[in-house]
C-alpha cells in the first residue's frame, strides 16, 4: 500500500506576507495629510512609492520608500497613538495656514505641536471666525469630516445695513443661494441703536460664505461671523480669542455619537433633529 506523502513541502514554502495598508490610511493614521490630500499628491505625480506613482487604493510594506516632493516621508505611527484633538478660538481674518511646516504653524497660531500636523475639521473660511476643531489624527478626522454636513451649527453675524423682521423671515425661508442649498434652521435679530445689529443663525449643511452672498444681495454687509456652535460642541467666553485647549473625552464621544445618529437617521429616512 502507497501512503500519500504529506504536504511539507507545501508548507514549507510558504511565506509569510507582511502587514500591507492603503497609502491613504496610512499616511491620514500619521498625521502626513487628509485622505484626500494623499490622494490629490498621487495623482499629481508628488507622492511617490519605491520611486513610482502608485495607483489610488495601492498597499504599502514596512520595507517600502515613500517620498513626497522628492523628499523621504518617515511614518511615526505607534501602535496606540494619543488621539488628541483641540478647539481652537480663531480670530477673523486669521489664516488657519496648517500645511506650512508644523512647527511654523504652531508657532503662528499659538498650537502645541502635532506628532504630525495639525489637521481641521471643516475649518472656516478666512474672512471668518469661531470654533474650529483640530487634530493630529487622520483616520479621526476622515472620520468626523465625512458626517459633519449633517451636523447643525450656530453661527453669529454682525451686520450693517436695514435690517427688518421681514428680511429675516425670509431668510428663515430660504433654501438656496447661488445655485447651493440652504438650510435655515433658526434666525433671530438683536436690533442695535447704530448701523450694527446681531443675527444669532443655526444652519445645517450651510456654508458661511453662502450666508454673507445671501445678504449681499440685499443689501446687508456681514461685517463679521462667528461659528460658535458645532453640532454638540461649544465655543464657550472661557476660551479667549487665538487659544486652544484639549477636546474633553466626552465632548469627543458626544460629537461621534451626534454624527452616528445622524447617519442612521438618514439611512431609515428620518428627519434630524433640528438642534441639541
Amino acid at each position: 500500500m502507497v501512503r500519500p506523502r504529506p504536504p511539507r513541502q507545501q508548507a514549507a514554502s510558504r511565506k509569510v506576507q507582511p502587514p500591507t495598508e492603503r497609502v491613504q490610511k496610512l499616511l491620514a493614521a500619521a498625521g502626513i495629510g487628509s485622505r484626500r490630500e494623499v490622494e490629490r499628491w498621487i495623482r499629481e505625480g508628488r507622492l511617490q512609492i519605491n520611486g513610482a506613482v502608485p495607483a489610488l487604493g495601492a498597499k504599502l510594506t514596512p520595507r517600502d520608500r515613500i517620498t513626497l516632493d522628492g523628499r523621504p516621508v518617515r511614518l511615526h505611527t505607534p501602535a496606540r497613538k494619543e488621539l488628541r484633538v483641540l478647539l481652537f478660538h480663531r480670530s477673523p481674518g486669521e489664516t488657519l495656514d496648517l500645511k506650512a511646516a508644523t512647527s511654523r504653524a504652531a508657532e503662528h497660531l499659538n498650537l502645541p505641536r502635532a506628532s504630525g500636523r495639525w489637521l481641521a475639521i471643516q475649518p472656516m473660511p478666512p474672512v471668518d471666525g469661531g470654533l474650529e476643531i483640530l487634530t493630529d489624527d487622520g483616520s479621526w478626522a476622515h472620520r468626523v469630516s465625512r458626517g459633519v454636513h449633517a451636523l447643525t451649527v450656530d453661527y453669529v453675524l454682525r451686520m450693517r445695513g436695514p435690517l427688518n423682521e421681514d428680511l429675516v423671515a425670509e431668510f428663515r425661508a430660504a433654501v438656496d443661494c447661488e445655485g447651493g442649498a440652504m438650510s435655515i434652521l433658526e434666525a433671530n435679530a438683536q436690533y442695535g441703536e447704530g448701523f450694527n445689529h446681531w443675527l444669532n443663525v443655526t444652519v445645517r449643511a450651510t456654508r458661511s460664505a453662502q450666508v454673507r452672498h445671501w445678504w449681499a444681495a440685499r443689501g446687508i454687509i456681514v461685517s463679521r461671523l462667528m461659528r460658535v456652535r458645532f453640532g454638540p460642541v461649544h465655543l464657550s467666553r472661557e476660551l479667549p480669542r487665538g487659544h486652544s485647549r484639549a477636546m474633553l473625552t466626552s465632548e469627543r464621544n458626544a460629537l461621534i455619537n451626534e454624527i452616528d445618529a445622524a447617519a442612521a437617521g438618514a439611512e431609515s429616512g428620518a428627519e434630524p433633529a433640528a438642534k441639541a
